[in-house]
C-alpha cells in the first residue's frame, strides 16, 4: 500500500522543544537543504578541475597550445602570473574526446532518473530519496580514485551511478517545496536552497584546485576523498533532522505550521491522486518551461565542465588560478539569484504585480544574468501544479540537461580542430 500523508485537519501539532525554539524548521529545512545541492554540485563540477591535473600536459597540447597567441610573445615579454605549462599526469594518455566522454558521463545518469524520481518523491515522499542520493555519490566519490586508476570505463561508471544518484535531487526537493514553503517565501526559498548548486561550484573549484596542487593525500585523489566524507557526514544531519512533512515534524511550532499549511491544497492524500500525463503533454505552458530549461542549462552547463579546460589549454592558468577564476562566475550567479529572489517575494506580497509577471520578467533579466532564473522558471514548477511539482521538475530538468554531455563534445570538435 502506497504510503500516504495526513491532510492538515487531522494533525494535532505541539510545541517546538530543543532546537526548534530558536530555528524555525522550514529554516533547518532550507539550510541542510541548501548544503546538500552545495555538495551534489561539489561532486558534480568537481572533475573539471581534477581532470586538469589528472591528465596534466599531453602531447597534444604541445602540438594545439599556442602561447605566442596567450600571455607569451616572441619578444622579451615574460609570461603572465599564474599561467603555466604542467607536467604530463596520471592519465596523460586520455586524449581530448575521452576526457569529453569522461566530463559528460555523468550527465548520462543524470537525464535518466529525474522523471521516475518525480513521480516516486510525490508519491512516497522526497527526504530518503534526496537524502539517498547525496550520500551515494559520496560514496562514489570515495571509490573514484580507484576507479580511474582500474581505467578510464570504470571511472566513467562511477560518474554515471552518481548522475544516476543524483538525478532525483531537484525533483524530490520540489515535491518537498511544494509541502515545506508557504507561498509568500517560496521565491526566497526555493532560491536559497537552488544556489546551493552555485555555491557548491565556487567553494568546490577552488578547494579543488589547492588539493590538486598539494601532496595531501596524493594531490588529486584528495578532492574526491574529502567530498566523499563531507557528504557521508551531511547525511547523518539530514536523516535525523529533517522530516518528509510539516504534518509528520513532532517539534514543529504550532504557528509555524499553521503558517506553512494556510495556503496549501486542502487535498495532499498520496494514495488515489494518479499523476495527469495527458493534461501534462498536451500543456503549452509546460513545452515553453521545457524550451527555458534546455536553453538556459545550454550555456550554463557549457560554461560549467568547459571553463577550467579552456583556462588550462588556451590561458595556460596554472591549477590554484584555474579554480579560482572558474568559480568567479558562481559566486556572482549566487548573489544575483538571492537579490532577485527577495525582490520577487515583495513584488508577490505587494499584490500588485501577478506571478506570471513576475516569473517571465526574472527568466528575461536571466538570459543575461544567469542568477534571476532562479526565482524565474525555477521556481514556476511549484506554482503551475503544486501537487505534481516533482514530476515537472523531472520532464523539464531530463531534457535540460542534454546539453550535459552534447556541448563537450561540441567543444571537443572545435578545439580539436583548432
Amino acid at each position: 500500500m502506497s504510503k500516504t500523508f495526513d491532510t492538515p485537519e487531522k494533525v494535532v501539532k505541539r510545541e517546538s522543544t530543543g532546537v526548534y525554539r530558536y530555528v524555525p524548521a522550514r529554516y533547518l529545512f532550507i539550510m541542510l537543504s541548501f548544503f546538500g545541492f552545495v555538495l551534489a554540485y561539489a561532486y558534480k563540477v568537481v572533475l573539471s578541475v581534477a581532470i586538469v591535473s589528472m591528465v596534466g600536459h599531453t602531447d597534444t597540447d604541445s602540438q594545439t597550445k599556442s602561447t605566442d597567441t596567450c600571455f607569451v610573445s616572441t619578444g622579451n615579454a615574460t609570461q603572465t602570473p599564474g599561467a603555466t605549462t604542467p607536467a604530463p599526469g596520471e592519465f596523460s594518455d586520455w586524449d581530448s574526446d575521452t576526457q569529453a566522454v569522461i566530463l559528460g558521463a555523468f550527465f548520462y545518469g543524470y537525464v535518466v532518473t529525474q522523471l521516475p524520481a518525480g513521480v516516486l518523491a510525490e508519491r512516497y515522499g522526497g527526504k530518503w530519496l534526496f537524502g539517498g542520493a547525496i550520500v551515494t555519490a559520496a560514496v562514489l566519490s570515495l571509490m573514484g580514485p580507484v576507479a580511474a586508476r582500474l581505467g578510464y570505463t570504470a571511472f566513467i561508471a562511477t560518474r554515471i551511478g552518481q548522475g544516476l544518484a543524483e538525478g532525483a535531487m531537484f525533483p524530490c526537493m520540489n515535491a518537498m517545496l511544494s509541502r515545506w514553503m508557504p507561498k509568500m517565501e517560496r521565491s526566497r526559498g526555493t532560491t536559497m536552497i537552488y544556489t546551493g548548486a552555485p555555491m557548491g561550484t565556487v567553494i568546490t573549484l577552488p578547494l579543488a584546485g589547492v588539493l590538486c596542487d598539494s601532496n595531501f593525500l596524493g594531490g588529486w585523489p584528495s578532492v574526491f576523498y574529502v567530498l566523499g566524507v563531507a557528504g557521508c557526514l551531511w547525511f547523518v544531519l539530514w536523516a535525523l533532522l529533517i522530516h518528509e512533512t510539516p504534518e509528520a515534524h513532532p517539534y514543529i511550532s504550532q504557528e509555524e505550521y499553521d503558517y506553512i499549511v494556510a495556503d496549501q491544497p486542502r487535498d495532499r492524500s498520496q494514495t488515489k491522486r494518479m499523476t495527469p500525463w495527458r493534461e501534462i503533454l498536451t500543456s503549452v505552458p509546460v513545452y515553453a518551461l521545457i524550451i527555458t530549461h534546455f536553453g538556459q542549462n545550454w550555456g550554463f552547463l557549457t560554461i560549467l565542465t568547459l571553463l577550467p579546460t579552456y583556462f588550462e589549454k588556451v590561458l595556460n592558468l596554472n591549477i590554484k588560478s584555474n579554480g579560482l577564476m572558474s568559480s568567479l562566475p558562481y559566486l556572482l550567479q549566487a548573489v544575483i539569484a538571492w537579490t532577485a529572489s527577495f525582490i520577487s517575494d515583495n513584488l508577490r506580497q505587494r499584490g500588485t504585480i501577478r506571478i506570471n509577471v513576475i516569473r517571465k520578467t526574472n527568466n528575461t533579466i536571466g538570459m543575461g544574468l544567469n542568477g534571476c532564473n532562479y526565482p524565474g522558471f525555477n521556481s514556476t514548477h511549484v506554482d503551475m501544479a503544486p501537487n505534481y511539482a516533482g514530476t515537472l521538475m523531472g520532464l523539464t530538468n531530463s531534457i535540460g540537461n542534454i546539453p550535459g554531455f552534447v556541448a563537450p563534445m561540441v567543444a571537443a570538435a572545435f578545439y580539436d580542430d583548432g
